[in-house]
Parts: structure tokens; sequence; C-alpha cells
């Protein structure tokens, strides 16, 4: 390792040796523990979502620790509902319920828990030590990188959007033009053009990062929630056996552990894969390579806990890979991790490794620790943890509304805030509902803006004539070929499917999801017109780079929602793999009556923080949705609604004198 390297290896950990990071670290993994273990709904890219208002404005290393803390052990305590109630308990634990759940009914859960924990440490520990040693290697070649060749490489990162997007890439490449249209509003640096401002001094500076953030995951992850009204009702597997078991069975399989873990980190670093897919590898991997697997697995095999649950928490290793080293996010957590580095004026892929090493080592230092802390706490809370799978829908949904009106308003105390929150929320609902992945439209935003900083200083320096760079032509090069395979793959996929059918028809039908891809045309031609008169410098990226492509691409999309091969073979709707999939049976009445009365809640409760003010109009929409939705007791009621009138106005206007705005009725 060079001298530099060692210094930025020392330097990294010297950061971490203080006692705030630490206490940061253990909150997150508190934090973390919760997300994993509660019920659906409340997973870690909400938890992401509810603390970046807050950790923003911490500093740098503070609030990664926090971050990481989170992320780090959200998977390795996920195991939880797959054993003890045979249920998913996020992205990447659905394969642990195969052989977890039957342990968990046979009185082995303490068992499958513990092998869980120490398979999932162990691979998270594997997954560091790889991204360790990636550094040294990839950052003699970041060295012979310049705004070309990082302006394709965030292009690169904007083309594996389409991976998000499961069955329909076309869906994930239209969302992330969305957000690239969307990080251009705002006053232009370099020319000093409003673009889409409207006259609005709300939409000078665009719209802010934490309050899209916060909208498009949180107010669908609580809508999900209250539309499924979540609080466990199956019963439970016994929480028996030894946890020590597990451990040595984890140990007795060192090999598959190490094996499955190299899936994990490979998952993590090749885009379009995904947490939906890791533990499927895994388990099939196991499957066909340990003996005896085709007579017990399925059936409570430890193995088939093992496998997952080490490549499940090895991938966050190869996931950090992509982002550190590449600036590339991989999924909706790695996305706002990078949302929080920018708000902190880092720029994460090969100007954060030039630059910053020191912090990337700190990140990698802030990972391992996390993940052993996070193993330590499953072993010696099991048996508390497990209660938290049963906490009821009308205890979270209110929560999580509390710290995203909170997140939303504090970012400017402007009243627009809670137009901005309620708006996009709304928008996540759809997008959630009808197939678009969300992460593509937040990667578009987050990334647009670096996008448009590295093509400029590209035309700006060279002309068009950046783009004959050897570099920049093999970047594009593995861009467009990443791209490519994508959508040729999946419309080789739906030729299949329809080519088994006994008889296909050409037949025209309307969808719902088309009503949203007319949205986005609209928006793509309304942004074309109003921007074609700016100067070159000002349209280039909002009208060539974005508003055109965009716009031929909804069109070839729209044609795809409303005309299709229906077969009778075949047939049944297209299941969506977006970022996570909307998958709530209920019927259609009952959907619609309670997704409505949801909004009227929420923007019931907006509404009366404008007028009301924060201190009096938050705690009232609570006290009204635990009575009156919830129907939970006064005394519940009452106690939740105390406890978040202490958290506005004695912790932030007493204590931390945070003042809020007061309502339009008091002005």
């Amino acid at each position: 390792m060079e001298p530099s390297l060692y210094s930025a290896v020392i330097q990294g950990f010297n950061n971490i040796i203080h006692a705030h990071i630490f206490l940061a670290m253990a909150i997150g993994v508190s934090i973390g523990t919760f997300t994993a273990v509660a019920p659906q709904g409340f997973g870690t890219p909400l938890a992401y979502a509810l603390l970046l208002p807050i950790i923003i404005k911490w500093s740098p290393l503070t609030g990664i620790a926090l971050l990481i803390g989170v992320s780090s052990v959200s998977a390795i305590c996920a195991a939880y509902l797959p054993i003890l109630f045979g249920i998913p308990g996020g992205a990447g634990s659905q394969a642990t319920i195969l052989d977890g759940y039957p342990m968990g009914r046979r009185g082995e859960a303490r068992r499958a828990l513990g092998a869980s924990f120490m398979a999932g440490g162990m691979g998270a520990l594997i997954g560091t030590i790889m991204l360790f040693f990636s550094v040294p290697i990839a950052q003699p070649l970041i060295y012979l990188l310049g705004s070309p060749e990082l302006a394709v490489i965030i292009f690169w990162g904007l083309t594996m959007i389409a991976c998000l997007a499961g069955r329909e890439p076309l869906k994930g490449v239209i969302a992330a033009f969305a957000g690239l249209l969307l990080s251009t509003i705002g006053q232009q640096e370099q020319s000093g053009v409003m673009r889409y401002v409207f006259d609005q001094i709300y939409l000078l500076d665009g719209f802010t990062l934490s309050i899209v953030a916060l909208a498009m995951f949180g107010i669908p992850a609580s809508l999900n929630l209250a539309l499924t009204k979540v609080g466990v009702e199956v019963e439970s597997a016994p929480l028996k056996g030894s946890l020590l078991d597990g451990i040595k069975d984890t140990i007795r399989e060192w090999w598959l552990v190490l094996r499955c873990s190299g899936v994990g980190v490979w998952v993590g670093l090749v885009p379009g894969i995904g947490a939906q897919t890791v533990d499927w590898l895994a388990y099939g991997h196991a499957a066909q390579s340990c003996k005896g697997a085709k007579d017990t697995f399925g059936k409570g095999d430890v193995r088939g806990v093992i496998a997952p649950e080490s490549a499940n928490d090895a991938k966050d290793g190869g996931d950090l890979m992509s982002v550190l080293l590449l600036g590339i996010p991989q999924g909706t957590t790695t996305a706002l991790f990078i949302v929080a580095l920018l708000a902190w004026g880092f720029v994460p892929g090969p100007e954060m490794v030039r630059k910053h090493a020191d912090l990337i080592f700190s990140i990698i230092w802030i990972q391992g620790i996390s993940a052993i802390l996070g193993t330590l706490i499953g072993f010696v809370l099991s048996n508390q943890l497990a209660k938290l799978a049963q906490i009821r829908y009308t205890i979270l949904v209110p929560l999580i509304l509390t710290f995203i009106l909170l997140g939303a308003f504090s970012a400017n105390r402007d009243a627009l805030d809670l137009v901005a929150v309620v708006s996009f929320g709304i928008l996540g609902y759809f997008m959630w509902r009808l197939g678009y992945p969300r992460p593509a439209l937040i990667l578009g935003f987050v990334l647009g803006t670096l996008f448009e900083k590295y093509l400029y200083r590209s035309v700006a320096s060279y002309g068009f004539t950046w783009l004959s760079r050897p570099g920049v032509i093999i970047l594009l090069i593995l861009a467009l070929g990443t791209l490519l395979l994508t959508l040729v793959g999946r419309w080789k996929t739906r030729q299949d499917r329809e080519a088994v059918a006994e008889k296909a028809r050409l037949t025209v039908r309307f969808r719902p999801a088309s009503l949203l891809t007319a949205f986005f045309l609209i928006v793509f031609v309304a942004a074309l017109v109003v921007g074609w008169k700016w100067p070159l410098i000002a349209r280039l990226m909002p009208v060539y780079v974005v508003a055109v492509p965009g716009l031929v691409l909804t069109v070839i999309q729209l044609f795809r929602d409303l005309v299709a091969w229906e077969n009778s073979a075949a047939g049944g709707s297209q299941a969506y793999q977006a970022d996570e999939v909307f998958d709530i049976k209920l019927e259609k009445r009952t959907e619609i009556w309670r997704t409505g009365g949801f909004f009227a809640w929420f923007a019931g409760g907006a509404t009366a923080i404008w007028l009301l003010g924060m201190v009096v109009g938050l705690p009232l929409l609570i006290l009204l949705y635990t009575f009156i939705e919830g129907k939970e007791n006064w005394k519940v009621s009452v106690g939740l609604t105390a406890s978040i009138f202490l958290l506005i106005w004695g912790l932030f206007e007493y204590i931390l004198m945070i003042r809020w705005p007061a309502g339009a009725l008091f002005q």
C-alpha cells in the first residue's frame, strides 16, 4: 500500500475516535435494528428519508456514522419476521423464510436467529474487507479521469437506472429524466437564467432534496401501513432453542459463508441485480452446492438460513464500492446516502477518492464497527426485539407523519414546504402504485446538478471534441452497452412470454399507468416549449439533454401502455418489479377508500400546521388520527400526542431554541 493510502487509512481511523461519533453510530445501529424488526413499511429508505433533514445540519462524520449505523445493521436483524412469522422482513430476506420459518415452528427459532446473526455479521465484515482493498486498486485509475470522463460516468449511472425498473426499464429511464429536469429548476449558475421559476421566489434555488426524499418515500411507506392496517396478526413461532447452536452451525459452514458473501459483494457492485435477488442467488447457490440439499432445503435446513443472510449483509460492501469509487448508487438507500454526501459538500466517486480518501476509510471503519455492534445487539436483545414486530400501524403511522412534516417544514420554514411535501407525496404514491421506480427519479434529481456541471466544463474546455477522447469513448460504450443489454434482455423476456401463448392478438386497452406516462409527457413538452428561447448554455441540459429524449421515450412508453399483445395462455397483468413492488391485495373499493382517507388526513394535517402553527397543528393531527382513525383508547391517544408536543415544543423551542413560524391565523 502506498504511503499516501496508508496515511489515509490511519487518518480515517483517527477521524472517528471521538465520543460523539460512537454515540451517533450507536444511535444509528439502534434505529437500524428497529427498522429491521418493525413491520413491513418501515424500512431503511424511510429511515434515511426521515433522518436526512436533521443530520445534514450536523458535522459530516457524525451524520455519516448515524446513516452507516442504520444501514449496516438493518440486514443483520432482518431475520425476525421471516423466522418467527414466516413473512419477509424486507428486500433480501425473502429466501430466509424457506428454512427459517420451518425451524421456528419446530422449536429451533433461537438456533435459526443465532445462525442468521452470525452469518450476517461475518458477511458484513467480509464485504467491508473487500471494500477496504478495492480503494488502492481503484485509486490509480481514478487519477486519469477529467471532467469529460466524469460526465460520462454520471451518465453511465443514469443509464443503470433502467435496471431498477424490473420488466419495465423504459419507465426507469423516464423517471430518471424527470428527476434530471427537476434538478434544473432555479437560477442557472453560468448564465443567470431563471429556469422554470415562474416568478416564484420559493423556486429560485429549486426544490430541497430532503423534502423530495421525505415525500417520495415516507408518505407511500406510511400509506402502505395504513392500507394493510399492519400489526402482525399471524401467531409467532415459539422463541425456543439455543443461539449458541446457530453460532456453531455458522462457524462450521465458514466456506459457505465465504462463498455467499462473495455473491453478495458481486450483487452489490454489479448494477441492475439489486437487493431483491441477492438472497435468492445465494440460496440457489447453496441448494446446488451443499451436500444433501435437495432433501433438506425448504424443510428447516440451517444452511438455508446461513446462505441468504451472509450474502444480504455482504452486499452493503459492494454497494459502497459503487457509491464511493464511482458515484453510482445501486438503490434507494445508497441514493439517499449520496444526497447526504452532496449536502455536506462531498461529491461521491472519483472526485471523492482524489480529495477525501481519509473520509472513505472513515466510512469503511464505521461500516465494520457498526456490523460488529449490530451482531452483538442481535444476540443480547433477541427476546426484546422479537416484540417489536407486533407494533400496530396506529402507532407507527402518526410517528412517521410527525417526522415527515417536521422535516419538510424545517427545510425552509415556508408554508410552500407543506404544499411541496404533499405534492411530491402524491407523485410518489402514484409512481409506487403504477410501477415507476421512485429511486430513478431521486437519482436523476441528485445527479442532475453534477452532470450539468461536468457537461458545462467539458463543452467550455473542449467544445464537442471531448466526445472523441479515448476514455470518453470507452465509458460511453460501456454505458450504452449496459442500457442496450438491459433493454434487449427485457424485450426478449417479454417476447418469450408472448411466444408461449396459444393465441395472441394485438389489443388497445386502457391501463392506469398510462395516465402517469401522459403526465410525464406533458411535463417534457412544457419544459421544451418554455426553455426553447433560452440561451444555449441555459437550455443545453433541460431541453436537449432531458426534454427532447424524455419526450421521445414517453411517447414510446405511452404506446406500450395502450397497445399490447394479449394472449390466452400467458394472460394476466404484468407484475412490476420497481423499487418496492405494490403487492397489497385489497378489494378495489377498500383500497380507494383507505387511500383517499389517508391523504385526507395528511393534507388536513398540513393545512392545520399552516393555519395553527406546528406546535398546535401537528399534535392536533396526531390526537385525532389515533383516536378516530386508529380507534386507540384515550390514554394511548393522549399519551402519544403529549409525547409529540414535548418533542416539538420542549425539545425544539424550549431546549434547542428553534422557533417554529406562527400559523396564518395568529400572524
